[in-house]
């Protein structure tokens, strides 16, 4: 009988150790931007709506499904967001979209997003500008690309790495230029994702492996003490 308690709590602890492992693994990966895709956004191209989730910054619109003028899809989702606005010929410098999520002030995030552009040449250079509760963290030029008609420029996958100084920042995405247009930036698949630690943490792969294992080693010590 004393045999058959060990057994048991020791096949306990190994399935708490799986499970645990396999929820780590699970939540390893957890994207904190609302509507990052734009998929639940309703406002085509109505301007001064801004999509589920984000806040204007000046006039801006432009929701667009990749089926209205044959844009590739990037990494599985169909809409993107013009950060010049489809509807604005002419947008002015600074017009965008923001979005503030909770952060913890000293932890690493990594931000990745798709970035292309309308891709009608006649206008002058443009940017998409990355900016960090006010204040500019990066510069992405976009450039007309000859080989590609209007908005079917392959996208470009984008990564930004920064440090939290504080329990929530506010992502912002803005066009700046000087002859606005053409080439307004286009922005698709927001993620925003907490960083790994500096001690070596082992990837999600590894934790499913070594939670399944752990569950195949418990299944045959039980199997083996119940014999015995």
């Amino acid at each position: 009988m004393k045999a058959m308690k060990q057994m048991n709590t020791s096949f306990h602890k190994i399935i708490c150790v799986a499970a645990a492992l396999l929820v780590l693994t699970g939540a390893a990966r957890a994207n904190q931007i609302v509507n990052g895709g734009f998929q639940n956004s309703t406002n085509g191209y109505s301007e001064y709506l801004a999509p589920e989730g984000w806040t204007n910054i000046g006039p801006s619109d432009g929701v667009i499904a990749d089926s209205v003028f044959g844009t590739p899809s990037y990494d599985g989702f169909t809409y993107y967001f013009d950060t010049g606005g489809y509807g604005d010929a002419g947008p002015a410098s600074g017009v965008g979209i923001e979005q503030t999520v909770a952060t913890t002030p000293g932890q690493g995030y990594v931000l990745t997003f798709g970035l292309s552009n309308e891709n009608y040449t006649g206008w002058g250079p443009e940017q998409m500008t990355l900016l960090l509760n006010g204040s500019s963290a990066d510069v992405y030029p976009v450039a007309y690309d000859s080989s590609y008609g209007g908005f079917e420029l392959p996208w470009v996958t984008e990564t930004f790495d920064f440090t939290a100084a504080s329990s929530s920042t506010t992502i912002a995405f803005t066009v700046t230029g000087t002859d606005l247009g053409g080439q307004d930036p286009l922005i698709a698949g927001v993620d925003l994702e907490t960083a790994t630690s500096t001690s070596p943490t082992p990837e999600p792969g590894t934790l499913i492996t070594l939670g399944t294992g752990l569950l195949v080693l418990a299944g045959r010590r039980f199997r083996r003490l119940k014999k015995s």
